[in-house]
């Protein structure tokens, strides 16, 4: 059943959005090479745009009345806990399960040549606090791990620290799991949850994905006025 967000919830998300409103244009320095998207990190972990270029580019950013009543409504609606379907094939797989993050995804997520899925790194610590306990550690390799998909598949993919504090899952199974699923930059949206598996005690991640038809990356303001823990 549908949850309706609270009305003065709403009032108040809009009134934020008129109150602060926010300006993305950004002067470009001349004579200088311009970057790809895709060069352009945006860490939804703790709403910082980094530009790796020489030449500053505008990213793609959505803060529309429209798409903060949709995040709204998907925040108040998203399920809290992996669904069934996501275990479909193997049912009494999830044993101790870590509260859920979210990620909007980025250009350098899907991009083809990078095989690799960036995590929030407070968010991670928290999931592995969850499910590893205080003496277990990832390794300086990381971890080979199931990930279990929406409509059940199982991809294989490695979770490790990307230089030093970056989380990620990569390997070929990501580039599948963007293939199998169609993901694209910016209207997906995944909800993620880490587990140990019943039987195997392996580390596993469970990943939905949802399709919010955005024109960028979420606004810092619609961040704040959507969800109670954006970061």
């Amino acid at each position: 059943m549908a949850v309706t967000p609270d009305e003065d919830e709403v009032s108040l998300a809009l009134l934020l959005l008129q109150q602060y409103p926010v300006s993305f244009e950004q002067e470009e320095e001349e004579e200088e090479e311009s970057v790809s998207e895709d060069e352009l990190e945006v860490k939804i972990s703790n709403q910082t745009y980094a530009n790796k270029g020489k030449k500053r580019k505008v990213a793609e950013v959505d803060n529309s009345k429209e798409t903060l009543l949709r995040m709204i409504d998907w925040e108040a609606n998203r399920p809290k806990n992996p669904p069934r379907r996501i275990f479909v094939r193997d049912p009494d797989a999830m044993g101790a399960c870590s509260e859920l993050m979210w990620k909007q995804l980025t250009g350098s997520d899907v991009k083809d040549n990078q095989c690799r899925l960036m995590l929030g790194k407070e968010q991670v610590k928290k999931m592995m606090v969850d499910v590893f306990g205080k003496t277990e550690k990832l390794g300086i390799h990381g971890q080979k791990v199931s990930v279990y998909g929406p409509k059940g598949e199982i991809h294989e993919m490695v979770f490790k620290m990307w230089k030093k504090d970056t989380p990620v899952l990569r390997s070929a199974g990501w580039k599948n799991f963007v293939k199998k699923y169609k993901l694209e930059k910016h209207v997906d949206f995944l909800t993620i949850w880490m587990f140990r598996h019943k039987e195997t005690r392996k580390i596993c991640f469970a990943i939905d994905s949802t399709r919010i038809p955005v024109k960028g990356m979420l606004s810092p303001k619609i961040l704040n006025a959507a969800f109670k823990n954006p970061s």
